[in-house]
């Protein structure tokens, strides 16, 4: 990845654009006066979608008529061009002569599809088989020697959401063979293989999907190999592209990002596909109506996360509307939203679309404006937001997010384990996609937790340095490796806090239980090691006290612990070891039960954040005391100048003294900085500028 690392910093300006085209809408006759407006406002760019089928409906013949008018249409208006190639709606032929019928379970054809994010029809085709990708890349081949001259043309956007779904797919004779192929790659022999995970396989030849997910392990590996042949995919489209136009800057964006997906049903590994490109976005699938902080909270949570993935990502298709006639969004949110989205440290920002759709599902949906191109409200935030980063977006050119003291870990194994176990029926083929499953609501309210307490989180994964952070919090990670095991003992022992909720390291790498909790034995490092688990058949609630601290309730979950080494930090109402305190080398473990961050933690006074404070508090890492409650600040640095935005989360106004005054202000709903330096803040406002560096 990042093959051109400076691609952002020798811009002049912040990318603020639209998607724009992707047939049969928006229609010819719509076009210029839609790119006059877009080139009016201050939009840098358009992004193009050319979808296979539409531009290849009979085989050998291809028409480029309303993509050649675009493009000189951009060209015209100084507008920039990002070209994606939609590959995943295939012509007729893909199907009916290449074969490209996609396989589900037992054999049953998943049949091609059109909806509205894919109107023209054609989804999905099974691109392991060679006959599909070939003609797929020489698709993108013409396309990209047609373009790749244009003066319009910026960079390409290699494919649209690279993911595997539903869980099943696919199983055609290509795919099986991939999955023999990856298996025989990483185990070397059916021997290695079969003695791993407790087999009995005769040969790779042999080995077939699997069809239920009461076999985890089998489960876990077939949706490994999934992940492994999306990013396959993105790879080799990128290749053609990059063969045909060396010059070429090459992005992906992901649909719902790892931390995010059902990592079993909707599988896609963010970290596999940056591999293959100069750049990494996401889409940006948030809640345009938030009630709670938690909501809220989900913008940070996809920021943050791709930021690990690519420091300079892009926050692509940004939606400023839902489809299905539903309310619009408030003016005033979705100037925070968007607000939000670029202080994640966004490096570009595109909104999916421009005009709101007619057709499908997602009829009267997703765009800024009307059908018919005419304003509405939430365009009027959108333009007013592209006006101020016109004047003043360069100053975000090269920013960086202020790091946190506090990260947290995200395990894909974990998470795909989980999301396996969670998986009630025999028959595979019924599951559904969802994010209701314990390591994900584990992670993402641990994440919303430290938000709502008045702290920034970033993320690591197994293997990153952990040794700028004061605290990694590891919450409902079943499976720890070896090497982990190593770098968390070192990272505690150099003065590092570590805050672990259960379950943790319970599970070898084959996915088997370990026979001794926490594995590779971690008790040295926990003071404890696990003594009784279970999940409640009823809707029970466990109370806990902390010594010295708050009281807590935790539902469904009972654990307790075994000292060895630690204390006592909370117990259960029967006495037992709830949580538990280890001091090791210069540094110190907190030990909690499981469900601590799934708690009712949607409200800043509940009980979770609370404890969470407590325990900051508990470990020497007081808040600062100069931030009021409930007001966020998230700061993009630069070599000499700081862009703070700050959001008041609050129904109630508030007050906030700066470290200084600023140079410029780019957006306030109150009366400048006065000489004191502070700031007035309206319930639910919204505050952007630059200051001097901190």
């Amino acid at each position: 990845m990042t093959l051109n690392k400076d691609f952002e910093k020798q811009l002049d300006f912040y990318p603020y654009g639209v998607q724009y085209y992707r047939a049969p809408t928006p229609l010819p006759g719509e076009w210029e006066a839609d790119l006059d407006e877009i080139a009016r406002i201050g939009y840098t760019h358009v992004q193009y979608r050319p979808q296979w089928r539409w531009h290849q409906k009979v085989r050998g013949k291809t028409t480029w008529d309303d993509l050649d008018c675009l493009f000189d249409l951009a060209g015209r208006k100084k507008l920039k061009v990002i070209l994606k190639p939609m590959l995943e709606t295939a012509p007729d032929w893909a199907f009916h002569e290449l074969k490209g019928t996609r396989i589900g379970f037992h054999g049953v054809p998943i049949s091609p599809i059109s909806h509205g994010a894919i109107y023209v029809g054609g989804w999905l085709p099974c691109f392991d088989n060679p006959g599909v990708m070939s003609a797929a890349l020489d698709f993108v081949r013409e396309l990209v020697r047609r373009y790749r001259n244009h003066p319009a043309l910026w960079f390409y956007d290699a494919w649209n959401e690279p993911r595997s779904k539903p869980l099943g797919q696919c199983q055609c004779v290509h795919s099986i063979q991939s999955y023999r192929q990856w298996l025989e790659k990483r185990y070397s022999t059916i021997e290695n293989l079969n003695q791993t995970f407790g087999k009995g396989w005769e040969t790779f030849e042999t080995i077939m999907p699997p069809v239920s997910g009461c076999d985890h392990t089998e489960m876990f590996l077939w949706r490994q190999w999934a992940a492994s042949a999306v990013a396959g995919h993105v790879g080799q489209v990128t290749e053609v592209i990059r063969s045909e136009d060396p010059k070429a800057f090459v992005m992906v964006h992901v649909g719902e990002c790892s931390i995010n997906q059902d990592a079993a049903c909707d599988t896609s590994d963010d970290l596999l596909n940056a591999r293959k490109v100069d750049r990494y976005g996401t889409s940006f699938p948030i809640d345009l109506y938030p009630n709670s902080p938690i909501k809220y909270a989900n913008s940070d949570l996809i920021s943050d996360w791709i930021r690990r993935v690519d420091p300079m990502y892009w926050c692509h298709e940004f939606y400023p509307n839902w489809g299905g006639w539903g309310p619009p969004p408030d003016p005033q949110v979705l100037n925070q939203l968007i607000w939000m989205a670029i202080a994640g440290g966004a490096a570009g920002f595109t909104y999916w679309q421009y005009r709101s759709e007619r057709l499908g599902n997602e009829a009267n949906g997703f765009g800024l404006r009307e059908i018919n191109g005419s304003s509405t409200p939430r365009s009027n935030v959108a333009d007013r937001i592209a006006d101020i980063l016109k004047k003043h977006g360069d100053r975000l050119i090269g920013t960086h997010r202020a790091p946190s003291r506090i990260a947290l870990l995200y395990s894909r194994q974990s998470d795909v384990l989980s999301r396996i176990d969670a998986m009630e029926d025999l028959e595979a083929s019924h599951e559904k996609i969802t994010k209701q499953y314990f390591y994900k609501q584990s992670i993402h309210n641990a994440h919303a937790l430290y938000l709502i307490a008045g702290e920034t989180v970033d993320w690591v994964i197994p293997g990153d340095d952990l040794s700028s952070y004061q605290i990694i919090h590891i919450s409902a990670a079943e499976i720890i490796d070896s090497q982990l095991a190593k770098q968390l003992r070192n990272f505690v022992r150099n003065g590092g806090s570590l805050i672990v909720e259960y379950p943790f390291a319970c599970r070898d790498e084959n996915t088997w239980i370990s026979p001794t909790r926490p594995t590779h034995g971690l008790s040295d490092l926990l003071g404890c090691r696990e003594k009784d688990r279970f999940i409640s058949k009823k809707p029970g609630i466990y109370d806990l006290e902390f010594t010295q601290g708050p009281k807590l309730s935790v539902e469904r979950y009972y654990v307790d612990f075994e000292l060895c080494g630690g204390k006592v930090l909370a117990a259960w109402k029967n006495n037992q070891p709830a949580a538990v305190e280890h001091s090791y080398g210069q540094g110190t473990v907190i030990t909690l039960p499981p469900g601590v961050s799934v708690n009712d933690s949607d409200r800043r006074q509940a009980p979770a954040v609370e404890t969470l404070k407590w325990l900051l508090e508990h470990l020497g890492l007081r808040q600062s005391q100069d931030t009021p409650q409930g007001v966020w600040i998230r700061k993009r640095v630069g070599f000499d100048h700081e862009i703070w935005f700050i959001f008041n989360m609050t129904r109630e106004p508030v007050e906030l003294t700066l470290p200084a005054l600023p140079r410029t202000i780019w957006q306030t709903s109150s009366p400048a900085a006065d000489q004191n330096r502070t700031i007035s803040l309206p319930p639910h406002a919204t505050w952007v500028a630059e200051l001097p560096k901190t």
